[in-house]
């Protein structure tokens, strides 16, 4: 999974090796400066003290010269580090927002089906959170990553080289330390898979408490909303504590074995040089810095490890969307158009698990000729919304077909079908900015005339101009939330029509019109002879003047007609008029 990541660094390239070969000279750089410490001892420590401990003379030449040679590895270790850590941070960022921009389009491309995996809560924190961790470790282990390897192979085999006798005691201090990190990445690894599924539960808990903020207030829901906040972030904070709790372990554990190793190092060494077994007290000296070093590395490791450790779960997480293929296979390259917008569905039928013992819909057999007003109503649950969703290609039919123009719609590219579709979907959705941005989404080349027109035909024109402050520049907060409920289902209807499609659909696009404003908008549209036009509704008055009414009950034709037909043979759609209308049921 890690090495997938990496894909991604491909348009930073040069940068990461830029940083690589930076990195690896600053560690090379200090590697050396203690073995030209050693060298400026080994050749000094005698003259500097007599036999009667007196300082005498020593050779500058070798001091200045060598001590030189250590400040220049010093400032060039210096300049080739910043160098590093710059493009480091490159690296970093352009790798979280390479994967934020591959992860927003896969998301784009996904299919209904797709969507009803991820839950949108899931996906934000997949989007955002998941991959700020993985920038941030990508980051902060980049460096120790390369530096603790070169750090530990050479300050070990350097310090071997300075003294064999002292470097057994790396025999017992590397093993030891290994234990101590497997251990804890073995306890940390599940707490940070469980953390990640605890932030997603806590940001789809404040999605669902700001979006229906209304609802809840109505309902004095304060308290209880709350109470489920609470309890959501409580498991956050005691998951996270024992994560980081153990992760804060690493370092004491560390410095408990740095300072073990430096106390077995003194009394070793100074037991070894009595003995005769060390010849120079520089070779302490020199072994010491070696250590610090050595264990150094070890210690960048382990942060390393557990940088990984954390991350390794949102990696996981990013790439099991960015490795999810969309269920609906687009057939790019094809140069098909819809021209007139028939549609005919031949023994359709459909469930949204391949399991399921039962169809959503079975057996549709619908023929719609161009340029037709289509009613489809039906109880709740009859599968009306499911249906138009096939015709979109939001969904594949399980068995059976639907033909636009007399080609199956898999023949069709993706964007050709849906460019030849305008759909208002149930609960009509604006989003923020203007008026016009919001109808331009629709079609952002639109000129002045058809945007006037498509409101004129929506209904939504005289609002626009004599209620709203600034008329089509007036500013409207997400979700439309600024304007009423008959306004957002007017101007949708505008933006739908902007798309010049070759088929209009109307998902329920009426319910919160008064009868006179609906009686405009269906008058309006029955014009529009050039369009195949939907209509979902409830409301019978809403699809009473439709060419056909086609009348869903359980997932299943019940029976197609007009309005007076219906009202003599099929008992649901009379019931249903009859409770409008009369308010009694037969």
């Amino acid at each position: 999974m890690i090495k997938k990541l990496f894909h991604y660094l491909k348009p930073y390239k040069k940068e990461t090796i830029i940083a690589l070969i930076c990195t690896m000279l600053e560690t090379m750089l200090e590697i050396v400066v203690p073995f030209l410490m050693n060298y400026i001892l080994q050749n000094n420590l005698g003259i500097f003290y007599g036999e009667d401990n007196i300082i005498t003379s020593a050779d500058y030449s070798i001091v200045f010269g060598v001590g030189g040679a250590m400040i220049g590895c010093a400032i060039f270790a210096f300049t080739v580090g910043i160098i590093s850590a710059k493009y480091t941070a490159i690296c970093g960022r352009g790798l979280g927002a390479t994967l934020r921009d591959e992860e927003f389009k896969k998301i784009q491309n996904f299919s209904f089906k797709n969507l009803d995996k991820f839950r949108a809560s899931s996906l934000i924190t997949r989007l955002t959170n998941d991959i700020t961790i993985i920038q941030d470790s990508f980051c902060q282990s980049f460096r120790a990553s390369v530096r603790s390897p070169i750090l530990l192979i050479f300050s070990l085999v350097l310090a071997f080289i300075v003294s064999p006798y002292l470097g057994l005691i790396f025999l017992v201090a590397v093993p030891l330390l290994t234990v101590i990190l497997a251990l804890l990445l073995k306890f940390v690894t599940p707490k940070f898979k469980a953390l990640q599924k605890i932030v997603d539960k806590l940001n789809q808990t404040t999605q669902e408490t700001i979006i229906a903020i209304r609802t809840i207030k109505a309902y004095v829901k304060e308290d209880y909303e709350q109470l489920k906040f609470n309890n959501v972030n409580e498991d956050l904070k005691k998951t996270s504590s024992s994560a980081f709790s153990l992760i804060a372990m690493n370092m004491p554990a560390i410095q408990f074995v740095t300072y073990s190793t430096i106390i077995a190092l003194l009394f070793f060494g100074s037991m070894f040089f009595n003995k005769g077994l060390i010849q120079d007290v520089s070779e302490i000296s020199t072994f010491l810095t070696y250590i610090m070093q050595l264990l150094a590395s070890l210690r960048m490791l382990s942060n390393v490890f557990m940088l990984v450790n954390r991350s390794s779960a949102s990696v996981y997480r990013v790439m099991e969307v960015l490795d999810t293929f969309s269920e609906i296979v687009n057939k790019i390259d094809s140069t098909l158009t819809p021209k007139s917008g028939s549609i005919l569905m031949k023994d359709v039928y459909f469930k949204y698990d391949l399991n399921a013992k039962e169809y959503v819909l079975s057996d549709i057999n619908i023929d719609i000729k161009s340029g037709e007003y289509i009613g489809i109503i039906g109880q709740t649950g009859s599968g009306k919304t499911t249906l138009i969703n096939l015709i979109e290609r939001f969904y594949d039919v399980t068995k059976g077909e639907i033909l636009i123009d007399n080609k199956d719609i898999k023949e069709y590219s993706l964007k050709t079908l849906h460019d030849s579709i305008s759909i208002s979907f149930q609960g009509p959705l604006l989003f923020s900015g203007t008026v016009l941005d919001n109808l331009k989404r629709g079609n952002k080349n639109a000129t002045k005339e058809e945007i006037i027109e498509a409101c004129k035909i929506s209904c939504s024109y005289d609002f626009i101009i004599n209620q709203l402050d600034n008329g089509f520049d007036t500013y409207i907060g997400q979700g439309g939330t600024t304007v009423s409920g008959g306004q957002r289902q007017r101007l949708c209807l505008a933006r739908a029509l902007l798309k010049n499609p070759k088929i209009l659909i109307l998902d329920d696009s009426f319910s919160a019109l008064d009868h006179i404003t609906e009686g405009k908008v269906k008058e309006n549209l029955k014009k529009l002879t050039n369009i195949t036009k939907i209509v979902i509704s409830q409301k019978v008055s809403a699809i009473e003047d439709a060419d056909k009414i086609i009348v869903l009950n359980n997932g299943k034709i019940n029976n197609i007609g007009t309005h007076e037909e219906l009202l003599v043979k099929d008992e649901i759609y009379r019931n249903i008029y009859k409770i409008q209308s009369e308010g009694k049921l037969e």
